[in-house]
């Protein structure tokens, strides 16, 4: 569009029907000059206020127009771009379908007070004052804040990158503090209580499933079923088992598959996630593709379940293979994470564990390494994080015992040496007989010349 300016536009007040002026309405219409096909474009607004009002609009127009900025920009609001920027992020590769619901429902929380807004229009001021309400309002933490602010910074960078602004006002907004983390963790007795907990109920289906099967027979039922009861419940027991012995994320723990399990070198490789939308995606990051080294009691589970597991499904037609899940459902495919939620719940309460959330095992397992002086490093490996500071931050929670053994770890490095503990405690003792024998006219003399 060529920037060929006719003038600073003009302000005219408007009438009605008719044909009486409308007081306090104008309307401002600039010229700006002609299009690739020599149409000239005009751009019209109706400004009710003062002329003074006008003016500014008619300025701002001629503002935008010479910035290079889209003229429609005061046109757009907050919501409608708010869709547009979402589309562009998936289509870009950016960030995947379940991440996009993700962003587009924490960016929710702000449309009530800035969705109606045009872009250009919204200020720091404004966007601070929508902070300062959803905190008041206790609908948002710290935390969430945080990356409520970092989405909307990238949404407003995207405007900027359109043209549809000249400056980005979350670049003038300060970045509300993240919350210190409160994460709940098991003490190593609660850990070994639930991991007894499990072996019992672990014990309990498979007699359930081993008389089920003796009716079965007695039936002629033995091959043709399409499911099996059973094997989802063990599934959700293993899942557990998993993340407790290595700190494994949900998804990790039942998107795992037998190819990434060794059970002659007791590791298991984490190359994949299964999502809350039954979907199998590659971890995040890089640092999330690791291989855990596993005690022998999981082991024997797993090799147990395992064996178990391909007789099982050979009835209902399945031949257990590399890509098999190992924790599946009743029917050899992956568990369905919203149905083992359900099982979890029921699980915990009868355990004695009620609360006790999924991720929480994942917690205990960085604590009490870490409590138990194994090196930062190697459990920032387990658990898969890029570098130990989130390892620290997120999941080594204060062990009471530790800072008592690091009061008696001090003791011990600061422990004098015999000869020289006799020769100072020889030095004190002399000082103090001393300064009892001399205190009362020190005392005295220090009262008369205005001392103390």
């Amino acid at each position: 569009m060529a920037k060929n300016h006719k003038g600073d536009g003009s302000i005219t007040q408007v009438k009605d029907k008719n044909g009486k002026l409308i007081p306090n309405r104008w309307r401002v219409v600039v010229s700006c000059g002609s299009d690739s096909r020599g149409n000239r474009v005009r751009v019209q607004r109706t400004v009710d206020g003062t002329k003074a009002e006008a003016r500014r609009v008619r300025d701002e127009i001629r503002q935008q127009y010479d910035s290079g900025l889209s003229l429609d920009a005061d046109r757009v609001t907050l919501s409608e771009f708010l869709d547009v920027w979402a589309e562009t992020r998936k289509t870009a590769g950016r960030a995947n379908e379940e991440t996009i619901k993700t962003y587009r429902a924490r960016l929710r929380s702000i449309e009530p007070f800035l969705g109606k807004k045009k872009l250009n229009k919204i200020t720091a001021v404004e966007i601070e004052r929508a902070y300062a309400q959803l905190k008041a309002k206790g609908k948002l933490s710290g935390t969430s804040l945080n990356k409520l602010h970092m989405l909307l910074k990238s949404v407003f960078k995207k405007a900027c990158d359109y043209d549809l602004i000249l400056r980005n006002p979350c670049d003038k907004v300060e970045s509300p503090s993240i919350d210190k983390p409160k994460r709940g963790a098991l003490t190593a007795e609660e850990g070994g209580k639930l991991l007894y907990a499990l072996d019992v109920e672990e014990e309990q289906i498979y007699i359930e499933m081993a008389e089920k099967e003796k009716r079965q027979l007695a039936a002629g039922n033995y091959f043709g079923r399409s499911s099996l009861k059973g094997l989802g419940n063990l599934s959700c027991t293993m899942g557990v088992r998993l993340a407790l012995a290595t700190g494994m994320r949900r998804g990790e723990c039942f998107g795992l598959v037998w190819r990434n399990v060794d059970l002659k070198k007791a590791t298991v490789h984490v190359t994949q996630n299964l999502t809350s939308y039954d979907e199998i995606k590659e971890p995040k990051t890089r640092s999330s593709i690791r291989k855990i080294s596993i005690d022998p009691h999981t082991v024997a589970h797993l090799k147990l379940w395992k064996d178990v597991q391909k007789a099982e499904l050979i009835k209902i037609g399945i031949k257990q293979g590399d890509e098999t899940p190992v924790c599946c459902n009743e029917k050899g495919g992956f568990l369905n994470l919203p149905n083992f939620e359900r099982w979890w719940r029921e699980f915990r309460k009868e355990a004695g564990f009620e609360g006790l959330r999924f991720h929480e095992l994942r917690h205990t397992q960085a604590t009490q390494l870490l409590a138990n002086g194994v090196d930062l490093k190697t459990v920032q490996d387990r658990m898969g994080h890029a570098n130990g500071a989130i390892t620290l931050n997120w999941y080594a929670h204060a062990v009471p015992e530790n800072d008592e053994r690091a009061a008696q770890l001090v003791g011990e490095i600061f422990k004098p040496t015999p000869n020289k503990a006799r020769i100072v405690d020889l030095k004190l003792h002399s000082a103090a007989r001393l300064f009892e024998s001399f205190s009362p006219q020190l005392s005295a003399r220090c009262l008369r010349r205005g001392g103390f």
